[in-house]
């Protein structure tokens, strides 16, 4: 009796009908044919606090922290507030070109990326939400947030860079044989790609020129930029970057060890400050000196929300806070009443380090809203759009643990906008680029 039951069970037991897009998703994924699979139940997520966010794609509660990471590559049309943004920068398109080439117009991977980023009229309205995705075209929700995060991530760096900007790119130096290059940073574009897409950073420049020169205008996924050592938004001259982690590695090592020497020129205005450190820049009225004051990261922000950092003037505020060794070796090039053209040497890679000791000795940078000061009422910002910060030259010292870097030095001439500022306050003595 007991076999026979489990016979007539078996027996009554077929399995479920499966579509035909369920079928392709299936052998899309790596699942070989069989019963259907329902897609696992999401995971609970605490509700979202007020510092974090969810995901517009997969619904990931996102911290400050985590939330350029991960929608850039999950849904980099999010990055912006601008609701118009992925549109106007053109990710969408750029995506859709790195589809298009990778797996072709009649793949399921495009379909379902037509249906997330609404590129064809067929796949209807855009959907910014997987879930809905998933629902329309049958796909378990897992697989449509693994496609699109895979297809962002290989889509190549660089192919957002206009041609005017390529043509921009001024190469100071390049050495083929260990993949790495210098340039001329612009003062106003980024170090670093602040979206992996649709960027003109000076990273990404590097990348679209090494595809025209390298690669014959065929983009890779693979080529990616090793930044060695980065300069302010607002700062111009040298920048390094390396086509291989070796070979970042390698530079760097040259950085911490302090066997690249890094001259810096700046515009400074002699402005008296509080009384406190009146004292403190008595004894910098010399033509050349060494300021070793260390830095400490401070609790306020400037105007655009970047993380500042002020000297340590006593060793009694030394002793209660943890600061950060700093030396900035300087000298005056030329002065001309208020106004001097400053040489400054840093010994140490602080961030804003330049920038903090000078205003630390009454010497801030022209145009430097952060660290500068505004007691006389006037606005430097007519001699100058940003901080009349320049990284004039870069020199890799000759010595024996280099791990082959060749001793050079690499100059980046000062930008029209840095030359004119000097000449407006007679401060002479620099070429003009």
């Amino acid at each position: 009796k007991r076999h026979f039951t489990m016979t007539r069970a078996f027996a009554s037991w077929s399995p479920s009908p499966r579509s035909p897009r369920s079928s392709c998703a299936a052998r899309a994924s790596g699942y070989r044919d069989g019963p259907s699979r329902r897609p696992p139940a999401p995971a609970r997520r605490a509700p979202p606090s007020s510092s974090s966010s969810s995901c517009p794609c997969c619904g990931e509660v996102l911290n400050a922290k985590q939330r350029v990471k991960h929608l850039s590559l999950c849904a980099p049309d999010a990055l912006d507030d601008d609701s118009d943004a992925f549109e106007r920068c053109g990710d969408s398109d750029i995506i859709r070109q790195s589809v298009l080439r990778r797996h072709g117009a009649r793949s399921r991977v495009y379909e379902v990326c037509a249906a997330r980023f609404g590129w064809d009229a067929s796949a209807g309205s855009k959907e910014p939400s997987a879930r809905r995705v998933s629902r329309a075209l049958g796909v378990p929700f897992d697989i449509v947030v693994r496609t699109i995060r895979t297809e962002v991530k290989e889509t190549p760096m660089g192919l957002g860079v206009s041609a005017r900007a390529l043509e921009e790119l001024e190469i100071l130096y390049e050495d083929e044989e260990r993949g790495t290059v210098a340039v001329n940073k612009l003062a106003g574009v980024a170090s670093t790609p602040q979206n992996r897409i649709s960027d003109e950073s000076m990273a990404s420049r590097v990348v679209a020129y090494w595809t025209r020169k390298y690669h014959n205008n065929v983009p890779l996924s693979s080529t990616t930029p090793f930044v060695v050592h980065r300069l302010d938004y607002e700062t111009s001259g040298v920048f390094v970057v390396a086509k291989t982690k070796e070979a970042a590695r390698v530079m760097q090592s040259a950085f911490e060890g302090r066997r690249v020497r890094k001259t810096y020129l700046a515009l400074c205005k002699r402005t008296t400050t509080n009384a406190n450190q009146q004292q403190h820049e008595q004894q910098y009225e010399q033509q050349q000196g060494t300021i070793d004051y260390p830095l400490v990261k401070d609790a306020a922000a400037d105007f655009a929300g970047r993380a500042k950092v002020r000297c340590v003037l006593n060793d009694d505020e030394a002793a209660l806070v943890k600061v950060m060794p700093a030396e900035t070796d300087w000298r005056i090039l030329h002065r001309n009443g208020s106004y001097a053209l400053i040489e400054a040497r840093p010994r140490t890679g602080r961030t804003h380090q330049i920038r903090a000791h000078l205003a630390a000795v009454g010497w801030p940078i022209v145009g430097d809203d952060a660290y500068g000061y505004r007691d006389d009422g006037q606005d430097d910002n007519s001699l100058i759009s940003r901080h009349a910060l320049h990284a004039h030259t870069l020199t890799f010292l000759k010595s024996t643990t280099t791990e082959g870097i060749p001793p050079v030095s690499i100059v980046a001439p000062p930008p029209r906008d840095f030359t004119r500022a000097c000449a407006a306050v007679g401060v002479v003595g620099i070429e003009t680029k």
